[in-house]
């Protein structure tokens, strides 16, 4: 008789620093009614996987919803799988940090839920062949990948129904493939599709099917509460199963692993599931290339994590540090990511509480050259026990990293093109990479005339020349004349941290010099600058351009006492206060008399599940100051920017 084993596992995560209303409302419309569901047909089995921050939250918020699944746990019908506790892309971070995770992980599962975990859940099934050991080293028996990862090893469609095995170093993993089309079907199409794809799997030896995908599509993903609950296609599944459980059963893949002969051994190459490997390129660590802003944060964390293993890894660094490697802000495919900037914020305070808890105090400011982001140049670190200030010689010598009250002034994402803003200028028209594109829908009107797109990274005390026209319109549009290439040009570093370039400015060769200074209170920088000129008559703008990571909405706070969300020219003067008391933060920006000032918040239009939308990355201040420099004319001007909680 023909048989078939059906493994469902899902995957209920929530980023770190995602909003408490958007976890509540993922436990109302996905986790609780899945559960309720479960306990309806206690004959169905389902692997459940909680990350650590959803984990905590609910343990916090809904102990009794943690009561009921351990309760389902005891009764075999479900298998909590382990991963990494703060769902870090595990081959991201160093091999100490890993065992951190999964141990952390695999403990939590165990005392919340009353059994040690043997699965693992794979951070967005990101896999290199190198993660088998430390996987294996933490004690679990098993992980998910895509048939994808299987298909392009060469195993054939009809193998991938048996468990596989892997090794690294002698140490061996056990693999199982969730299958494409069995993500595609389960729940966009009818039930009967789903049966009619059982029958036709089902064989006379043992085989498996298994999905494994995210929680949140049964409620939590738009149009999906409906479907699955007001609808009942889950109830309406799960019944059907019952139905024909002389042919058709679920099985909890842990057990259906171990007692399966795996089919190896197997060596897979680096994938994730097929839409991960086209936003990518096809390689996660992509993402890194593509976004500077998301290897500022990488390259922080391995900083930090040398800094806290050095330190003798004491917990609560610790904890922090491993906060600050939730991967949902280090990449970037169809919706949020790293262009969420609380997500990025969040990120940020881990990797900064933790690199604070090593850091003593009365430590003494420090200067260092190195290449810390590996970029291939290297950049000029200043830190201290009250802020740390790092610079980009090679990126007009502007500070890349403003580290100050616990935060990174200097985290603002520049507007880049995305593939899907093409289908936004086309009204709709185009390939959709996700089912949760369709239809397109926009939360306003206008989105594709505000795609304004940026030359460069936006850094902090960028300095730079402009024609004497240049406009507000045109800074906010991203296309103001530059002269020359000061703002992202190379700089040469000198003693006493000063950096200088020369080149043509029109028709004057300009010397500009510039060095930044730490101030004695530890929350504010001094940009000291001075311009030199030989040939012609120099008649120019020179605009130092600040990008502020916000702290709280834009709608809350004010710049000079305007609202923060419109561009403003704020006018003629040397002192401006950009003001979010929500945040517990302002800035105070000083610039040399005779300046003009100018403000526009730094915004990108991003998809999202429910539809394109604005999203304000940061604050942009700009310091315009009239420049008339004649032959061996010289300029020394003075900028102070502080950071004030």
């Amino acid at each position: 008789m023909k048989r078939l084993s059906v493994a469902l596992a899902l995957h209920n995560h929530q980023p770190v620093g995602n909003f408490g209303w958007v976890l509540e409302d993922n436990y109302r419309h996905a986790y609780l009614p899945m559960l309720d569901c479960l306990e309806a047909h206690p004959s169905i089995r389902v692997a459940l996987h909680y990350s650590g921050f959803l984990l905590d939250w609910l343990c916090d918020r809904h102990p009794e919803f943690v009561e009921r699944v351990r309760a389902l746990v005891s009764q075999g019908q479900v298998e909590v799988m382990g991963g990494g506790y703060y769902e870090p892309i595990l081959p991201s971070i160093p091999d100490r940090d890993k065992s951190s995770q999964l141990l952390r992980m695999a403990d939590a599962v165990e005392h919340r839920f009353g059994r040690r975990p043997t699965g693992l859940w794979l951070a967005e099934r990101v896999w290199e062949a190198s993660l088998a050991r430390p996987l294996a080293e933490a004690g679990y028996r098993y992980t998910i990948l895509d048939d994808s990862h299987f298909q392009r090893a060469g195993v054939k469609t009809e193998e991938l129904y048996t468990p596989f095995l892997t090794e690294e170093q002698g140490h061996s993993l056990r693999l199982l493939a969730t299958g494409s089309r069995m993500r595609y079907l389960i729940p966009w199409r009818s039930v009967e599709e789903c049966l009619a794809y059982f029958r036709e799997t089902a064989a006379e030896e043992p085989r498996l099917v298994l999905m494994g995908d995210d929680g949140e599509k049964f409620g939590g993903w738009p149009t999906t509460a409906k479907l699955c609950w007001e609808d009942g296609w889950v109830d309406r599944f799960f019944t059907a199963l019952e139905a024909e459980s002389s042919w058709l059963g679920t099985v909890l893949p842990g057990p259906y692993a171990e007692a399966q002969r795996a089919r190896g051994p197997v060596y897979l190459p680096a994938g994730s599931y097929p839409e991960m490997l086209r936003w990518s390129g096809g390689f996660w660590r992509n993402f890194l290339a593509r976004y500077p802003e998301a290897n500022a944060m990488h390259k922080k964390m391995l900083r930090v994590s040398e800094k806290v293993a050095s330190a003798g890894s004491p917990p609560g660094a610790v904890t922090e540090l491993l906060r600050g490697q939730a991967n949902d802000a280090y990449w970037h495919g169809v919706f949020g990511g790293v262009y969420l900037p609380h997500l990025r914020r969040a990120v940020w305070q881990g990797l900064l509480a933790a690199e604070r808890g090593v850091t003593a105090a009365t430590a003494p400011a420090t200067s260092e050259v190195v290449d810390y982001d590996a970029d291939g140049a290297c950049e000029l670190l200043l830190e201290s026990a009250s802020q740390n200030v790092y610079l980009a010689p090679a990126l007009g010598g502007a500070v890349v990293e403003w580290d100050v009250h616990g935060r990174n002034a200097a985290d603002v994402i520049a507007r880049r093109p995305e593939p899907y803003h093409d289908r936004l200028r086309l009204g709709g028209k185009g390939e959709p990479v996700s089912v949760l594109e369709e239809p397109l829908r926009v939360r306003e009107p206008g989105l594709e005339k505000r795609l304004h797109y940026d030359r460069r990274r936006r850094l902090v005390l960028q300095a730079y020349l402009v024609t004497a026209g240049a406009t507000l319109r045109q800074a906010v549009r991203g296309t103001i004349h530059e002269l020359g290439g000061f703002a992202a040009g190379g700089f040469s570093l000198g003693r006493g941290g000063v950096m200088e370039r020369e080149e043509r400015a029109g028709r004057t060769r300009v010397r500009m010099r510039r060095s930044v200074h730490l101030d004695a209170a530890g929350q504010g920088l001094e940009l000291r600058l001075t311009l030199e000129s030989s040939g012609a008559a120099l008649d120019a703008l020179l605009v130092v351009e600040s990008n502020l990571g916000l702290v709280a909405s834009v709608h809350e706070g004010s710049v000079g006492g305007h609202p923060l969300d419109e561009p403003l020219d704020l006018g003629d003067g040397s002192r401006v206060v950009l003001a979010q008391p929500d945040g517990g933060l302002e800035y105070r920006l000083s610039a040399p008399p005779g300046s003009r000032l100018w403000y526009y918040p730094v915004e990108t239009v991003n998809n999202s599940e429910n539809g394109y939308e604005r999203i304000v990355q940061g604050a942009c201040l700009l310091a315009l100051r009239p420049v008339r420099l004649g032959e061996g004319d010289a300029l020394r001007l003075r900028w102070r920017l502080r950071a004030v909680s």
